[in-house]
């Protein structure tokens, strides 16, 4: 009776699914060749995309930067310029 099932539901002379899987999957992945600059333009889509967002961000670090003088330079602007809410006493003699 060899071909009563195991613990693990599979008969004895079934074929092992994952060895079978395994073997095939080698075999296609042999028949895959990269292309010979691959790599080089890859590397050089990623070198892009990192220069693009360093640009961006120390665009908008300079802009927030810029909008944060102004705007403290037009508060400044704006400011009183009588005595504040303190009145300034004379030295008592």
């Amino acid at each position: 009776m060899s071909n009563s099932p195991g613990a693990d539901g599979r008969t004895a002379d079934s074929p092992d699914t994952e060895h079978l899987l395994r073997e095939a999957l080698e075999a296609l992945a042999g028949e895959v060749h990269p292309a010979p600059d691959a790599y080089r333009a890859a590397h050089g889509d990623w070198q892009r995309r990192e220069r693009r967002r360093r640009l961006i961000l120390a665009s908008l670090i300079v802009a927030v930067f810029t909008l944060a003088v102004v705007l403290g330079l037009l508060v400044l602007n704006h400011a009183p310029t009588g005595p504040g809410p303190i009145p300034h006493q004379p030295p008592s003699p």
